[in-house]
């Protein structure tokens, strides 16, 4: 004999706590200030974790599902630029009305572009840190310039900017409701100055002097930074602003010459010094 309602047979004598009709859940989807979600995605999951039903709500963000039996479910609401919704209900004769509140979420999106020449930048790297610091999404610019990122709930975000050869950007931004923000980023281009030090010795000409010390000052006369060359003579100051800078090579009679580094550029300048010692 095949078991009835509840696991119980029919001439067992023991009548059932309920009779299972299907359970059917009713309700409506709207936003917090009581605008209706149309198009909502409705899913049923049963105590096992398998989907018992699933639809779509109206326009006007009603919606009717019919569970496969009584008793506790999983009520799953999602649509697109919104937080999704889970609560647990109880299935039985009756009708189980339910009012399902979803909560906004909103993109972010913008350029990437150059404080040197006003030229979108591709490939950027951008993040988006929420209030606590945690990065919640990435993106890439592509060829444009352009990023966008989707999901986001209400709050403050930072977005952060980096690309090879600029220095790195960071912009607060606050969203709410489900409209889009837009963050466009301006990216200061750093450039790099380079050069060999050789000496300029009747016969050892050309060879490289290693060790020298090289002085960059700015356009005021302040001193922006140095480095020792290595050795191949090499020097090297990376993450410039762009402006004019004067260049001061030491190790043997000091030599100096002032340089124009252009934003976005690798500026290259060889130094020839001459006796040791000398003035």
């Amino acid at each position: 004999m095949q078991p009835n309602t509840n696991g119980h047979h029919d001439g067992d004598g023991v009548q059932p706590s309920y009779e299972i009709p299907g359970g059917l859940i009713r309700g409506e989807v709207r936003r917090g200030d009581g605008t209706a979600i149309g198009e909502a995605t409705i899913t049923v999951i049963d105590p096992s974790g398998r989907q018992a039903a699933r639809s779509v709500a109206h326009p006007d963000g009603t919606f009717v599902v019919q569970a496969s039996g009584g008793g506790h479910y999983v009520l799953v609401v999602s649509a697109d630029g919104f937080e999704p919704s889970a609560l647990t209900i109880t299935v039985g004769n009756s009708p189980v009305d339910v009012d399902v509140v979803l909560s906004s979420m909103a993109a972010l999106s913008g350029t990437v572009t150059t404080s040197a020449t006003g030229e979108t930048v591709a490939k950027a790297t951008v993040a988006v840190a929420d209030h606590t610091g945690q990065i919640t999404a990435t993106a890439v610019t592509d060829a444009d310039g352009r990023w966008e990122v989707a999901g986001l709930a209400d709050g403050m975000y930072t977005v952060i900017v980096t690309a090879p050869g600029c220095d790195p950007v960071a912009e607060t931004v606050t969203l709410s409701g489900t409209a889009s923000a837009t963050v466009d980023v301006v990216l200061r281009t750093a450039a790099e100055l380079v050069g060999v030090i050789t000496d300029g010795n009747t016969g050892t000409d050309g060879a490289p002097v290693a060790h020298s010390q090289v002085a960059l000052l700015n356009d005021s006369g302040e001193m922006a930074a140095s480095a020792l060359t290595d050795e191949t003579g090499r020097y090297l100051f990376a993450n410039l602003a762009p402006g004019d800078y004067t260049v001061i090579a030491n190790g043997y009679a000091p030599v100096a010459a002032t340089i124009d580094v252009e934003a976005g550029r690798v500026a290259t300048h060889e130094f020839v010094l001459g006796a040791r010692g000398q003035a």
